[in-house]
Protein backbone atom coordinates (compact mmCIF):
# COMPACT_ATOMS: atom_id res chain seq x y z
CA UNK A 1 0.00 0.00 0.00
CA UNK A 2 1.45 3.33 -1.09
CA UNK A 3 1.77 5.70 1.90
CA UNK A 4 0.73 8.62 -0.28
CA UNK A 5 -2.26 7.36 -2.28
CA UNK A 6 -5.84 6.56 -1.36
CA UNK A 7 -4.72 2.99 -0.80
CA UNK A 8 -2.32 4.17 1.90
CA UNK A 9 -2.42 2.49 5.30
CA UNK A 10 -5.25 4.14 7.23
CA UNK A 11 -5.36 1.88 10.25
CA UNK A 12 -4.47 3.37 13.63
CA UNK A 13 -3.60 1.79 16.96
CA UNK A 14 -6.68 3.27 18.60
CA UNK A 15 -8.90 2.06 15.75
CA UNK A 16 -7.66 -1.52 16.01
CA UNK A 17 -7.65 -1.53 19.79
CA UNK A 18 -4.21 -3.15 19.82
CA UNK A 19 -1.31 -2.34 22.11
CA UNK A 20 2.24 -1.75 20.88
CA UNK A 21 3.40 -5.28 21.70
CA UNK A 22 0.62 -6.84 19.64
CA UNK A 23 1.19 -4.45 16.73
CA UNK A 24 4.81 -5.60 16.51
CA UNK A 25 3.53 -9.04 15.44
CA UNK A 26 2.14 -7.57 12.21
CA UNK A 27 4.31 -6.72 9.23
CA UNK A 28 2.73 -4.40 6.67
CA UNK A 29 4.87 -3.24 3.76
CA UNK A 30 4.28 -0.33 1.42
CA UNK A 31 5.17 0.41 -2.18
CA UNK A 32 7.33 3.30 -1.05
CA UNK A 33 9.82 4.27 -3.71
CA UNK A 34 7.76 2.98 -6.67
CA UNK A 35 6.30 6.45 -7.18
CA UNK A 36 9.44 8.41 -6.34
CA UNK A 37 10.50 9.17 -9.92
CA UNK A 38 7.14 10.36 -11.34
CA UNK A 39 6.56 12.47 -8.22
CA UNK A 40 10.04 13.97 -8.48
CA UNK A 41 9.49 14.75 -12.16
CA UNK A 42 6.19 16.43 -11.30
CA UNK A 43 7.92 18.46 -8.57
CA UNK A 44 10.48 19.59 -11.15
CA UNK A 45 7.61 20.57 -13.44
CA UNK A 46 6.12 22.70 -10.66
CA UNK A 47 9.42 24.43 -9.97
CA UNK A 48 10.00 25.15 -13.66
CA UNK A 49 6.42 26.38 -14.11
CA UNK A 50 6.90 28.84 -11.29
CA UNK A 51 10.32 30.06 -12.36
CA UNK A 52 9.40 30.33 -16.05
CA UNK A 53 5.95 31.91 -15.51
CA UNK A 54 4.08 29.27 -17.50
CA UNK A 55 0.75 30.21 -15.92
CA UNK A 56 1.08 33.82 -17.05
CA UNK A 57 2.16 32.70 -20.51
CA UNK A 58 -0.94 30.50 -20.79
CA UNK A 59 -3.18 33.38 -19.75
CA UNK A 60 -1.59 35.71 -22.31
CA UNK A 61 -1.91 33.04 -24.99
CA UNK A 62 -5.59 32.48 -24.19
CA UNK A 63 -6.18 36.24 -24.42
CA UNK A 64 -3.94 36.57 -27.52
CA UNK A 65 -1.86 39.16 -25.70
CA UNK A 66 1.72 39.96 -26.74
CA UNK A 67 3.04 42.12 -23.89
CA UNK A 68 4.96 45.23 -24.88
CA UNK A 69 7.19 44.78 -21.85
CA UNK A 70 8.73 41.32 -21.72
CA UNK A 71 9.28 40.02 -18.19
CA UNK A 72 12.50 38.11 -17.45
CA UNK A 73 12.23 34.69 -15.81
CA UNK A 74 14.24 33.26 -12.92
CA UNK A 75 17.12 30.88 -13.42
CA UNK A 76 16.70 27.50 -11.78
CA UNK A 77 20.45 26.97 -11.91
CA UNK A 78 22.03 28.32 -8.73
CA UNK A 79 18.72 28.71 -6.91
CA UNK A 80 17.95 27.12 -3.54
CA UNK A 81 15.42 24.36 -2.93
CA UNK A 82 14.08 23.11 0.39
CA UNK A 83 12.43 19.68 0.49
CA UNK A 84 10.32 18.75 3.48
CA UNK A 85 10.69 15.01 3.86
CA UNK A 86 13.99 13.58 2.65
CA UNK A 87 12.69 10.07 2.14
CA UNK A 88 12.77 8.25 -1.19
CA UNK A 89 10.54 10.80 -2.93
CA UNK A 90 12.43 13.71 -1.45
CA UNK A 91 15.83 12.30 -2.36
CA UNK A 92 14.75 11.58 -5.93
CA UNK A 93 13.45 15.14 -6.16
CA UNK A 94 16.79 16.35 -4.84
CA UNK A 95 18.64 14.33 -7.48
CA UNK A 96 16.68 15.93 -10.32
CA UNK A 97 16.95 19.39 -8.74
CA UNK A 98 20.73 19.07 -8.45
CA UNK A 99 20.87 18.04 -12.12
CA UNK A 100 19.19 21.38 -12.87
CA UNK A 101 21.88 23.14 -10.85
CA UNK A 102 19.89 23.76 -7.67
CA UNK A 103 21.33 23.77 -4.18
CA UNK A 104 19.23 21.49 -1.99
CA UNK A 105 18.47 21.44 1.73
CA UNK A 106 15.66 19.71 3.55
CA UNK A 107 14.07 18.16 6.60
CA UNK A 108 14.13 14.69 8.08
CA UNK A 109 12.63 13.34 11.28
CA UNK A 110 16.00 11.90 12.27
CA UNK A 111 18.56 14.55 11.40
CA UNK A 112 21.68 13.18 9.73
CA UNK A 113 24.11 14.21 7.03
CA UNK A 114 23.07 13.17 3.49
CA UNK A 115 25.34 13.23 0.46
CA UNK A 116 24.37 16.02 -1.92
CA UNK A 117 22.16 17.80 0.63
CA UNK A 118 23.63 21.07 1.88
CA UNK A 119 21.76 21.18 5.19
CA UNK A 120 19.42 18.79 7.00
CA UNK A 121 17.11 19.89 9.83
CA UNK A 122 14.01 18.64 11.61
CA UNK A 123 10.69 20.50 11.56
CA UNK A 124 11.88 22.80 14.33
CA UNK A 125 14.60 24.05 11.99
CA UNK A 126 12.34 24.40 8.95
CA UNK A 127 11.82 28.15 9.25
CA UNK A 128 15.56 28.74 9.14
CA UNK A 129 15.87 26.77 5.90
CA UNK A 130 12.94 28.56 4.29
CA UNK A 131 14.40 32.04 4.77
CA UNK A 132 16.67 31.62 1.73
CA UNK A 133 14.65 29.11 -0.31
CA UNK A 134 13.63 30.03 -3.85
CA UNK A 135 11.45 26.93 -4.05
CA UNK A 136 9.90 24.53 -1.54
CA UNK A 137 8.68 21.00 -2.25
CA UNK A 138 6.62 19.10 0.32
CA UNK A 139 6.74 15.31 0.19
CA UNK A 140 5.55 14.62 3.75
CA UNK A 141 2.71 12.17 4.41
CA UNK A 142 -0.41 13.12 6.32
CA UNK A 143 -0.03 12.23 10.01
CA UNK A 144 -0.93 13.91 13.30
CA UNK A 145 2.69 15.10 13.39
CA UNK A 146 2.45 16.91 10.04
CA UNK A 147 -1.09 18.30 10.25
CA UNK A 148 -1.03 21.87 8.87
CA UNK A 149 2.73 22.08 9.22
CA UNK A 150 2.65 24.72 6.50
CA UNK A 151 0.68 27.33 8.40
CA UNK A 152 0.71 31.12 8.45
CA UNK A 153 3.94 31.27 10.46
CA UNK A 154 5.78 28.89 8.14
CA UNK A 155 4.65 30.64 4.96
CA UNK A 156 5.67 33.96 6.54
CA UNK A 157 9.13 32.52 7.18
CA UNK A 158 9.64 31.83 3.47
CA UNK A 159 11.75 33.98 1.23
CA UNK A 160 9.25 36.33 -0.50
CA UNK A 161 8.31 35.09 -3.95
CA UNK A 162 9.15 31.42 -3.32
CA UNK A 163 7.55 28.70 -5.44
CA UNK A 164 5.64 26.04 -3.50
CA UNK A 165 4.98 22.48 -4.70
CA UNK A 166 3.01 19.83 -2.80
CA UNK A 167 3.29 16.17 -3.80
CA UNK A 168 2.94 14.85 -0.23
CA UNK A 169 -0.42 15.17 1.48
CA UNK A 170 -2.93 17.99 1.38
CA UNK A 171 -3.45 17.93 5.14
CA UNK A 172 0.14 19.10 5.63
CA UNK A 173 -0.90 22.52 4.30
CA UNK A 174 -3.24 25.08 5.85
CA UNK A 175 -4.92 26.09 2.58
CA UNK A 176 -6.25 29.39 3.97
CA UNK A 177 -2.70 30.33 4.94
CA UNK A 178 -1.45 29.32 1.49
CA UNK A 179 -4.09 31.46 -0.21
CA UNK A 180 -3.08 34.41 1.94
CA UNK A 181 0.58 33.86 1.04
CA UNK A 182 -0.31 33.72 -2.66
CA UNK A 183 -2.38 36.90 -2.47
CA UNK A 184 0.41 38.83 -0.73
CA UNK A 185 3.10 37.52 -3.07
CA UNK A 186 4.91 35.69 -0.27
CA UNK A 187 4.40 32.63 -2.47
CA UNK A 188 4.67 33.47 -6.16
CA UNK A 189 3.24 30.22 -7.50
CA UNK A 190 1.84 26.97 -6.12
CA UNK A 191 1.74 23.63 -7.93
CA UNK A 192 -0.58 21.32 -5.98
CA UNK A 193 -1.28 17.65 -6.58
CA UNK A 194 -2.94 17.01 -3.21
CA UNK A 195 -5.52 18.80 -1.09
CA UNK A 196 -6.99 18.69 2.40
CA UNK A 197 -10.32 17.54 0.95
CA UNK A 198 -10.40 15.44 -2.22
CA UNK A 199 -11.88 15.82 -4.72
CA UNK A 200 -11.18 19.51 -4.33
CA UNK A 201 -14.54 21.17 -3.53
CA UNK A 202 -16.06 23.13 -6.41
CA UNK A 203 -16.18 26.30 -4.31
CA UNK A 204 -12.47 26.19 -3.42
CA UNK A 205 -10.73 29.42 -4.50
CA UNK A 206 -7.72 27.31 -5.49
CA UNK A 207 -9.51 26.26 -8.69
CA UNK A 208 -9.47 29.73 -10.20
CA UNK A 209 -6.45 31.28 -8.55
CA UNK A 210 -4.16 32.70 -11.25
CA UNK A 211 -1.04 31.57 -9.38
CA UNK A 212 -2.12 27.98 -8.75
CA UNK A 213 -1.89 24.80 -10.79
CA UNK A 214 -4.38 22.14 -9.68
CA UNK A 215 -3.56 18.50 -10.37
CA UNK A 216 -6.15 15.85 -9.34
CA UNK A 217 -3.79 13.69 -7.24
CA UNK A 218 -2.40 11.98 -10.33
CA UNK A 219 1.26 13.00 -10.35
CA UNK A 220 2.44 9.60 -9.11
CA UNK A 221 0.73 7.73 -11.92
CA UNK A 222 2.77 6.38 -14.80
CA UNK A 223 2.45 3.71 -17.46
CA UNK A 224 4.93 1.59 -15.50
CA UNK A 225 3.11 1.80 -12.14
CA UNK A 226 1.27 -1.53 -12.11
CA UNK A 227 4.32 -3.45 -13.31
CA UNK A 228 6.55 -1.84 -10.68
CA UNK A 229 4.09 -2.53 -7.86
CA UNK A 230 3.68 -6.16 -8.94
CA UNK A 231 7.45 -6.58 -9.07
CA UNK A 232 7.75 -5.04 -5.60
CA UNK A 233 5.09 -7.39 -4.19
CA UNK A 234 6.75 -10.46 -5.75
CA UNK A 235 10.12 -9.40 -4.36
CA UNK A 236 8.66 -8.80 -0.88
CA UNK A 237 6.88 -12.16 -0.94
CA UNK A 238 10.08 -13.98 -1.85
CA UNK A 239 11.94 -12.16 0.93
CA UNK A 240 9.19 -13.06 3.42
CA UNK A 241 9.18 -16.73 2.41
CA UNK A 242 12.97 -16.86 2.68
CA UNK A 243 12.82 -15.35 6.18
CA UNK A 244 14.59 -12.17 5.15
CA UNK A 245 14.16 -8.62 6.42
CA UNK A 246 11.22 -6.91 4.72
CA UNK A 247 11.80 -3.41 3.31
CA UNK A 248 9.49 -0.42 3.71
CA UNK A 249 7.63 -1.65 6.78
CA UNK A 250 4.84 0.59 8.09
CA UNK A 251 5.99 2.44 11.21
CA UNK A 252 3.56 1.47 14.00
CA UNK A 253 4.17 4.81 15.74
CA UNK A 254 3.83 7.25 12.82
CA UNK A 255 1.79 4.87 10.62
CA UNK A 256 3.42 5.40 7.25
Amino acid sequence: MDPRHGRRCRWRREGLGLDSETLQKFKVTTSAGVHALPLAEFAALGILNGFKRSGELAQDQAAKVWPELRTPTKLVNGSKLVITGLGEIGLETARIARALGMKVSGTKRNVEAIDGIDEVADNDGLAGLLATADAVVNTLPGTPYTEKLFNHEVFSAMKPGAVFVNVGRGTVVDEDALLEALDTGQVSYACLDVFAVEPLPQDSPLWNHPKVMVSPHTSALSAAENRLIAERFASNLRTFLDGGELPHLVDTVHFY
